[in-house]
């Protein structure tokens, strides 16, 4: 092994079994990488952590779970001086959170799941460029170390965070309360046409990206017009803002996707009204009505409820077209209109 590689490992806490294992196990440049994450050298068991925390075991144990991992091993070193001041942190959290610590950890820790999932994705093609490029295990370790530049990913994170942030917060208009029920939201849903039957014969490379396209298109269209993707789903995107500006993305999500090569005819609903805003996502009637409208409506189209349909009015651009009422699945009956 190259003598910096050693230095590097020694020097973040990996004893000389795990570089024997690594080296033995093929998973060298892992556990190079891993040290790079690590948050110190595993000192503590669970009981120890809660105690030097100034917790107790089971508010311990709470935590870490909501953040989606097992307990750690009984009587087993797992958790280092790191942990310990992340515990800390979370506990002086804990007392301005009113008791809704762990729920908030666990939206955080799923969303921050799809982030690391992503990046994996990226370091799975990194090593793979790197060991079919012939250089020895412990090269290749230093330079998926180099490849995976954690210091620029942090740097990057940081900043979408905070313009994020800023959003969302001038979004709430400062408000305080958890739950908000937020008047007059304009609601969207849309879906690829014919995505199951797509999902069962492409093969995942292609489906890959053809997810990918449509994802792009999504976020773009809906950014620049200024409202917010709230999620995606499978091939369902949800987007969110102010009601007329949510039917043009609609319109436009629409047409853009005729156009695009490769992509199927796109299926979307909208509604608006007021709405519960909570932990970034949307809930209440209008929703479930858009949602309900993307389902009815038929390829290249956009189906509005009543309420969107006279928020358009004589907006120039955009025309609402009424084709009467539809029976819409555990909602009832709704007057439904064609936008274009």
């Amino acid at each position: 092994m190259v003598p910096e590689l050693e230095a590097f490992l020694r020097e973040r806490g990996a004893t000389e079994a795990d570089i024997d294992q690594a080296e033995a196990e093929g998973w060298l440049p892992l556990l190079a990488f891993d040290r790079v994450l690590a948050l110190g050298t595993p000192r503590y068991d669970a009981a120890a952590l809660a105690d030097r925390a100034g917790s107790d075991v089971q508010t311990a144990r709470t935590l870490w779970r909501s953040l989606g991992f097992p307990d750690g091993l009984a009587g087993r070193p797992v958790f280092s001086d790191g942990d310990v001041e992340a515990l800390r942190l979370a506990l002086r959290r804990a007392e301005r959170a009113r008791g809704r610590l762990a729920h908030q950890t666990k939206i955080i820790s799923s969303s921050l799941a799809r982030i690391a999932a992503v990046e994996a994705e990226v370091g799975e093609m990194a090593l793979a460029e790197l060991r079919a490029s012939g250089l020895p295990e412990d090269e290749v370790a230093l330079r998926f170390v180099e490849r995976m530049d954690w210091i620029g990913l942090q740097s990057l994170i940081d900043y979408v965070h905070r313009v994020q942030l800023r959003a969302a917060i001038w979004r709430r208009l400062g408000t305080a309360a958890a739950d908000v029920a937020v008047p007059d939201v304009g609601i969207g849903f849309a879906d690829l046409s014919g995505y199951s039957a797509l999902s069962s014969e492409l093969e995942p490379d292609a489906l890959d990206a053809l997810l990918d396209r449509w994802e792009d298109l999504a976020y773009d269209l809906v950014a620049a017009a200024g409202a917010s993707v709230v999620k995606t789903v499978g091939d369902e995107v949800m987007f969110a803002g102010p009601p007329v500006t949510v039917a043009r993305v609609a319109c436009e999500l629409s047409a853009r996707a005729a156009a695009a090569a490769g992509l199927p005819d796109v299926r979307v609903g909208v509604a608006c009204g007021p709405v519960l805003a909570r932990e970034g996502d949307y809930y209440g009637r209008v929703v479930n009505v858009a949602s309900r409208l993307a389902e009815l409506a038929p390829p290249q189209v956009v189906l509005a409820d009543e309420a969107l349909a006279a928020a358009v009015g004589a907006e120039p651009g955009l025309v609402a077209e009424s084709v009467g009422p539809h029976h819409l699945r555990g909602i009832g009956t709704v007057e439904v209109s064609r936008l274009r």
